[in-house]
Order: structure tokens, then C-alpha cells, then sequence
């Protein structure tokens, strides 16, 4: 490029016009957060993490992609000021049983920690056999949990699978009340995760909510050595969709309990 042609391209660059932007994605029904019922965060808990998503990194938050062709984005409710949202992208060329990408936080090493997210799939969602797609984890230094839209179709459910020992994998389904996952539609998802009482006890606590319905409810839960580290978006799929879809999710609140250091994080 000669020295004129420079001069050009640093000029109308400096005018914002070198290339013209492509305008944000379009997500439309954002609710309003935390909306009703109240959040079930546990007493004596305090926020780790108020990510409203107006932006892919930020606020202590990681993001790495994976195998998706197209990277992650913000999408914005055009129907409702300043509301946006984190856009997943899935490709058909991901590689099977993998994510298209990965946005996590580190934890203090807590042994209980509650999350409460808003999440939809788009409307052309293509689930595996398997199910509708893992969605989130925690991570132990021996193992993690996640939850998961389960079902091969739709409607779906959110179940949790624990990959820690004595399990090695086990899936605790709804046994209280059943919320049906549609696509095109948003849901709050809220999730507790109590260490036992101590090792070996059997009195480890999950549950979890669906639109402020308490869908699962165990008591009975063993946990592994050590103690919560991360907590990560990583939404995988067992097949490649066919054609691109999304999952979005908007505001994620994370806490812990008010006696752990927050100034500590495994980031």
C-alpha cells in the first residue's frame, strides 16, 4: 500500500467509515430480572457475581471457544432498552459430544454455592439422543456436576448428573415437580449444591427450580474430596445441529456463603 492509500485508510478509520460494523444480533423476550417469584437463594449467602451480559468477557468472567466455526456474541432485546443477552452459537461442524464454547468463574473453594441463570434455546433447536444439550458445571478438583436439558425431545427437562465417586455418573431427575422445556422460550433456572455434614455422611443437599418451581429435592447426596473451584457455562451437544442454532442466556447470579473469603478466587 503506498503512502496515500495509508494516509486514506488511517483517516477514514479514524471516522469510523474504513468498515462498516454489523449491527448486534436480535433476541426478543428478555425478562426482567430476577422477575417472580423471589429468588430461593439460601440465607446468610452473598453475591459473587451479578453478570448482567452486556458483555462476552468481563466482571471476573472467563470465555474460551472451542470447536463452533463462529464465536459467541451479545444480542440485544430491541423491543426493551439496554436489555441484552449472551448468544452460544452452535455450528454443524462442531465436533461431536463437545461445546462450542466455554464462559466460567472461579470460586473460592466453597463447599455450597447457588446459581440462578436465564436461559432459552433458539426456536429451530436440534436436540441428540442423548438429550437437549448439557448446560452448566461445577467443578471439584476429583470431578464435577452439571445440569443438563434432558429427554431426547421436546419438551424437555432439567435434570442434574453427578461424575464424582461413589457415582462415577449418576442422573438425578425431577421428584417433585417436572417443568416442560420448550424451545423459543425463556426459563430461570436456579441450583443449590450442600456439602455433606462431613465425609462419608450421606446428607449432601441439591436442588434445583425451574421458573421458581422447585423441581428436584435431594437430601441424600455424597460429595467428593475437596470442594467447588468453577462454576462454567459449557453447553454440550452428543450431535453437530444440522443448521446453526443458539442458546442464550441472560443474567447469571452467583453466591456463597458470607463466611468465605470472595477475595480468594481459583480464577
Amino acid at each position: 500500500m503506498n503512502r496515500v492509500a495509508s494516509v486514506v485508510t488511517l483517516l477514514l478509520a479514524s471516522l469510523g467509515l474504513a468498515a462498516c460494523e454489523e449491527p448486534p444480533p436480535v433476541c426478543s423476550g428478555i425478562p426482567e430480572w430476577p422477575g417472580e417469584p423471589p429468588l430461593h437463594e439460601p440465607p446468610a449467602f452473598r453475591a459473587l457475581s451479578d453478570q448482567p451480559w452486556n458483555t462476552v468477557r468481563g466482571s471476573g468472567w472467563g470465555y474460551l471457544p472451542r470447536t463452533s466455526s463462529r464465536r459467541d456474541d451479545i444480542c440485544v432485546d430491541t423491543a426493551t432498552e439496554h436489555s441484552t443477552a449472551l448468544r452460544i452459537v452452535f455450528t454443524p461442524d462442531m465436533v461431536p459430544n463437545t461445546e462450542p464454547s466455554v464462559h466460567w468463574i472461579g470460586l473460592p473453594l466453597v463447599r455450597s454455592a447457588y446459581v440462578a441463570w436465564h436461559v432459552k434455546l433458539s426456536p429451530n433447536w436440534t436436540p441428540s439422543p442423548a438429550g437437549g444439550g448439557k448446560i452448566s458445571f461445577l467443578h471439584t478438583p476429583t470431578g464435577q456436576v452439571y445440569t443438563g436439558f434432558f429427554g431426547s425431545n421436546a419438551p424437555h427437562h432439567v435434570s442434574v448428573n453427578t461424575e464424582w465417586a461413589p457415582y462415577g455418573q449418576k442422573i438425578w431427575d425431577p421428584n417433585v415437580t417436572t417443568t416442560p422445556i420448550s424451545y423459543g422460550e425463556w426459563y430461570r433456572i436456579e441450583w443449590y449444591m450442600q456439602w455433606e455434614s462431613s465425609p462419608g455422611a450421606g446428607d449432601g443437599v441439591m436442588r434445583w427450580w425451574v421458573n421458581g418451581v422447585l423441581n428436584g429435592d435431594y437430601g441424600d447426596v455424597r460429595y467428593p474430596l475437596g470442594a467447588f473451584s468453577q462454576f462454567e457455562f459449557a453447553p454440550t451437544l452428543q450431535n453437530p445441529p444440522p443448521e446453526e442454532q443458539y442458546m442464550y442466556v441472560d443474567h447469571t447470579y452467583v453466591s456463597v456463603p458470607r463466611t468465605v473469603d470472595v477475595g480468594d478466587l481459583g480464577r
